[in-house]
């Protein structure tokens, strides 16, 4: 995303601030313009304020059940939404979350190669349906 090309937007919601300042390094210097969110009301109210290419969302907030936040994301429609966990979730936990509209899952404390190699991909599967519509 580095040179000519707009940066793409991404928004990371977790209320854990070790993550969000990792997070929004790895981001920053993979070439993507990241805003952090504390919390799910402020993710809500930025994503009301501005678009977003991609959003990171925590599994766990304390302010906000994943659900309302999923509900309120999907009539933004907002595509790819990535779900941040804190461990390995089970397969049931995970077709939970796809159901619920995540484009992926990853571990937040993943290598960090791992998890800009899931946004490269989630990023390259955006394009490729955006081309095929």
């Amino acid at each position: 995303m580095k040179g000519q090309a707009a940066k793409k937007r991404v928004l990371v919601i977790d209320d854990d601030e070790q993550v969000l300042i990792s997070l929004e390094c790895l981001l920053e210097n993979e070439g993507y313009e990241t805003t952090v969110a504390w919390s799910g009301q402020e993710g809500l109210a930025l994503l009301r304020s501005k678009p977003f290419d991609l959003v990171l969302l925590d599994d766990y907030l304390r302010d906000m059940a994943h659900e309302d936040i999923f509900n309120e994301i999907r009539g933004m429609e907002v595509q790819p939404l990535v779900i941040l966990t804190e461990s390995a979730l089970m397969p049931e936990a995970r077709r939970y979350f796809i159901n619920l509209g995540a484009t992926a899952i990853v571990g937040k404390r993943a290598p960090c190669e791992e998890i800009a190699e899931e946004i490269r991909k989630c990023f390259a599967r955006t394009a490729l349906e955006t081309l095929s519509a």
